[in-house]
């Protein structure tokens, strides 16, 4: 792009980084509560979910070693995805401000940068949950990327399993060994029964690998939108059950910790999990701020421009109720 720097430019560039973070370190995101945060080096990551191994079997004195089978493991792609902005004014518009008001503007729209990097991550990132009941699949899960290294996502639309994120029963999760698994309750309102029903789905059904060996989940993340804050409080902090006359002790007392996320989009919607567990959030690169001014046509530009990534690498950590399938 045509453009060059002088004194001006090369300070309000300056400027507009300072300003940028001024803003940026003042908002606390979600996301890095929920998901694995990791840096990406290229244009994707791929990784394999682990299969398992199978157990040890006991050996007499002198007979040989069994070997176990090593299944071939599925692949789970993440690809970095560029989010950028821009604006443009007049020369005659720049040279005739008045400084200080123009230094205004430029603190405003650095400031108003290091808001919407913040919420467009946040935005991002939970739409693993928003569309992660889509019977249909939804964008967000598609990693495919074309160009010098052309990356087929196989699941298209879907996580690597080739079904929804939370699937329904009948609409299952399979396994290497070709045991299946469902992870959303339909339609089910968060209380102490549905609660106690998501955490033995996890724990006791749901704890397989691929091979069908068992494995520890144990969730400590109750995830939910700011429309079920008194109702996760209840529930969670009450030492008796709440609204029943026979003082039975409340069994999901302190069981989990809530976390509210304003980014969700399904009101009655909730999600049972382990934090920073079965999601990647990738950072690409960090913002970047350019203001130059075009040589053909005299006008100044302010851009920015960041990249990073977001995926499913085991649904098994996460259980989903009272969500959106389409």
């Amino acid at each position: 792009m045509p453009g060059f720097r002088n004194q001006f430019t090369e300070l309000m560039q300056k400027n507009l980084y300072k300003w940028f973070f001024e803003s940026y370190d003042k908002f606390e995101p979600v996301y890095p509560k929920v998901f694995q945060v990791e840096p990406m080096t290229g244009a994707f990551e791929m990784m394999t979910v682990g299969v398992g191994l199978g157990d040890l079997s006991e050996r007499k004195e002198g007979d040989d070693i069994i070997a176990d089978n090593i299944l071939e493991a599925q692949s789970v792609v993440i690809k970095a995805r560029t989010f950028s902005s821009s604006f443009s004014m007049n020369m005659e518009a720049v040279e005739d401000a008045d400084p200080s008001k123009l230094d205004n503007l430029m603190r405003a729209t650095a400031a108003g940068w290091g808001e919407k990097v913040i919420s467009t991550k946040e935005k991002f990132a939970a739409k693993m949950f928003n569309y992660g009941g889509y019977t249909a699949g939804h964008e967000v899960f598609n990693n495919s990327l074309t160009g010098v290294t052309p990356v087929i996502d196989a699941s298209g639309d879907f996580i690597y399993t080739g079904k929804p994120f939370f699937a329904l029963t009948g609409n299952n999760h399979t396994a290497k060994d070709g045991s299946t698994y469902y992870n959303s309750l339909g339609a089910l309102a968060l209380s102490s029964a549905n609660l106690q029903t998501a955490y033995s789905l996890m724990t006791v059904t749901n704890n397989r690998d691929e091979r069908g060996g068992i494995v520890s989940l144990q969730p400590d993340t109750l995830l939910i939108p700011g429309g079920l804050h008194f109702t996760a409080k209840t529930l969670l902090e009450s030492e008796l059950v709440p609204g029943s006359a026979n003082n039975d002790k409340n069994v999901v007392n302190g069981l989990i910790t809530p976390i509210e996320w304003a980014y969700l989009t399904d009101a009655d919607g909730w999600f049972l999990g382990k934090k920073q567990a079965g999601l990647k959030f990738y950072e690409r690169k960090a913002p970047v701020i350019d203001f130059y001014q075009d040589e053909k046509n005299k006008k100044y530009y302010a851009t920015i421009d960041t990249r990073f990534g977001a995926g499913v690498y085991n649904w098994r950590y996460w259980i989903a109720s009272a969500i959106s399938t389409s």
